[in-house]
């Protein structure tokens, strides 16, 4: 199996303060650490225990600045053989155009292949579409929200994907295909210091992201970034026990929580 996992680097926003500056024309990510997206965590994870269990490779991509090759020894200290990194001088923020650059990279540097597999979404942009939009220009089958694959033979793969109220689809599709795989589909494996170290004396592979433009067009311009507007604070009841309860059926019944 020749298995492909696209990889991003993203910032780790959950507890970091983000301060728009430029009047509001960009985000100082400067002071904010980054991270492997979480989704394709998973992924990477997803391919590696395929590969252990029938044999093969995993390649695992990233577009992005020079940056982004700390993503690729993390793939690769996680299972992963190769590391390729398409450099790109500014990222780009339309999923269509990632998307263009990811297949003409694909077409013209790794094929053959048995699966492409990606997260399914970005933390940052939460387009959540990258994969299907490659997918559709490699004329190749997609499936979404995979949280589950029973079998990935030659040919041919029976996965599970998550649909709305709780409910699941079990679907059989022909290789190649594209993934988009879902977090919790596995529990990714502990990497370590040492394992990043030694992974970064595997040979990852730069190509420049101009040697791939054809058709790549940003059609997505920020206009402005803002802070959403802010919430109010929390209301504290005070008295006895009776009082508090009544006051607090009062709000429930104006919020229209309760009638």
């Amino acid at each position: 199996m020749n298995l492909l996992v696209f990889t991003k680097r993203v910032p780790a926003t959950q507890e970091e303060e983000v301060r728009i500056v430029d009047d509001g024309k960009r985000v100082d990510l400067s002071k904010v650490p980054f991270k492997l997206n979480d989704w394709d965590n998973y992924a990477v994870e997803e391919a590696v225990r395929i590969v252990e269990k029938s044999g093969g490779s995993v390649t695992a991509i990233s577009i992005g600045d020079a940056e982004s090759d700390e993503v690729l020894r993390r793939a690769i200290a996680m299972g992963a053989q190769d590391g390729f990194l398409i450099e790109v001088v500014q990222e780009q923020q339309d999923p269509n155009a990632r998307a263009t650059l990811a297949h003409n990279f694909v077409r013209k540097e790794v094929l053959p292949f048995d699966a492409i597999f990606t997260g399914v979404q970005s933390e940052d942009d939460q387009f959540a579409s990258v994969g299907g939009i490659l997918a559709a220009k490699l004329g190749l089958p997609f499936v979404s929200m995979v949280i589950g694959i029973d079998a990935f033979e030659a040919g041919h793969a029976t996965v599970r994907r998550e649909l709305e109220g709780g409910l699941q689809e079990r679907v059989k599709v022909n290789l190649p295909a594209v993934f988009a795989i879902q977090s919790g589909i596995n529990e990714p494996r502990y990497v370590s210091i040492m394992g990043i170290r030694k992974a970064s004396k595997v040979e990852r592979k730069v190509f420049k992201a101009g040697d791939y433009q054809d058709g790549v067009a940003n059609k997505i311009d920020v206009e402005k970034w803002i802070y959403p507007p802010s919430k109010g604070g929390a209301t504290m009841l005070t008295g006895d026990a009776d009082s508090i309860c009544k006051e607090l059926l009062g709000i429930l019944k104006e919020k229209g929580v309760y009638q």
